[in-house]
């Protein structure tokens, strides 16, 4: 009987507010940030990592997941797996019609999706980042001094931070 040790990372980083680009997805910036998010996935598949959790929040962690499900097509035989983890229900409500469609359609196409509250909390987003983070091996991130970054730090989580060609 073959066993397959699963190896999860967790996928955090920026809202599209926190970043320079802001929602403008076509700025330099922004298209950076995507690419080098893709080829950090792609690298850390090819290192072993099978699965990525993903709360989706608008910015690095929603481009993630759209450039996960897009790296199914270049490794058809071991497609990188895609866990959206919901902190809250209304999550997308806020956003601009064609970005929830969007976030919907990441839902569909995930291999999981788990809705942590109904409702919204104030410790929501921290309890979901508990949920990813200690189900994984290590995180991805955009920044190595975020405080997502700092738990996974104290809990002896290899970090890595996406290379990007344009300075922060």
């Amino acid at each position: 009987m073959e066993c397959e040790f699963i190896r999860y990372c967790m996928i955090a980083g920026s809202t599209v507010d926190e970043l320079r680009c802001g929602q403008e997805e076509s700025h330099p910036f922004c298209l950076d940030l995507k690419i080098s998010l893709t080829e950090s996935i792609l690298t850390l598949h090819d290192r072993g990592i099978s699965d990525f959790f993903c709360d989706c929040e608008y910015g690095t962690s929603f481009w993630a997941a759209e450039a996960i499900i897009a790296a199914r097509m270049l490794r058809p035989d071991n497609p990188p797996r895609l866990h959206a983890v919901m902190p809250h229900e209304n999550q997308p409500h806020r956003w601009s019609e064609s970005v929830q469609e969007r976030f919907y359609s990441i839902h569909e196409a995930a291999d999981s999706v788990t809705m942590l509250r109904t409702q919204y909390t104030d410790d929501c987003y921290q309890e979901a980042d508990n949920f990813m983070l200690g189900k994984s091996v290590m995180l991805l991130t955009d920044s190595g001094d975020s405080a997502i970054a700092e738990i996974a730090k104290s809990k002896g989580k290899p970090i890595e931070v996406v290379k990007l060609s344009i300075p922060r």
